[in-house]
């Protein structure tokens, strides 16, 4: 009877093992198949990082690009503006034409407050961008784009400006000659 039991035992025991032995065989595989999912998704997170680090490189870029044309454009409106101011002082000595060219010169610093109100809405907008991997990378790019808009306008607003100012020192000369 003892003999039967320990066979019992022991028979109760090894199908325990196998069982158990099976179990841990499929747990294996399992935690394995999880830390190849988890590997994966480790790669497209730092494929994503990497992703975001250049469209970063590209914003900064546009940035640079626009601080530059800004300088160019500040520069360049500074030399008018010199030039305006030299052709001012010969306008109020002949007494002609001088609340013409104060009107003209307060709406060009009215466009330039917008512009610059503009920019200051722009640096906000910045400011509140919030987004996953992908989502921040679609933002970027849409960034990027509104950058190109913003160079081409500026240029495109400082060649009119230049032409209007060159326009109007044109005028003045004009007017001192014959005075």
């Amino acid at each position: 009877q003892k003999d039967e039991e320990i066979s019992e035992l022991q028979s109760n025991s090894e199908a325990k093992v196998t069982a158990l032995s099976g179990e841990v065989s499929a747990l294996k595989s399992t935690v394995s198949e999880k830390d190849e999912q988890i590997a994966q998704k480790d790669e497209q997170i730092a494929q994503k990082d990497e992703e975001i680090a250049q469209k970063d490189e590209e914003i900064a870029q546009k940035d640079e690009e626009i601080t530059q044309k800004d300088e160019q454009k500040d520069e360049q409106i500074a030399q008018k503006d010199e030039e305006i101011a030299q052709k001012d002082e010969e306008i109020s000595e002949l007494q002609s034409n001088s609340e013409a060219k104060v009107t003209a010169l307060s709406g060009e610093v009215s466009a330039l407050k917008s512009t610059v109100s503009e920019k200051d809405e722009q640096i906000a907008q910045k400011d509140e961008q919030i987004a996953q991997k992908d989502e921040e990378i679609a933002q970027k790019d849409e960034e990027i784009a509104q950058k190109d808009e913003e160079i081409s306008e500026l240029q495109s607003n400082s060649e009119a400006k230049v032409t209007a100012l060159s326009g109007e020192v044109s005028a003045l000369k004009s007017t001192v000659s014959e005075k």
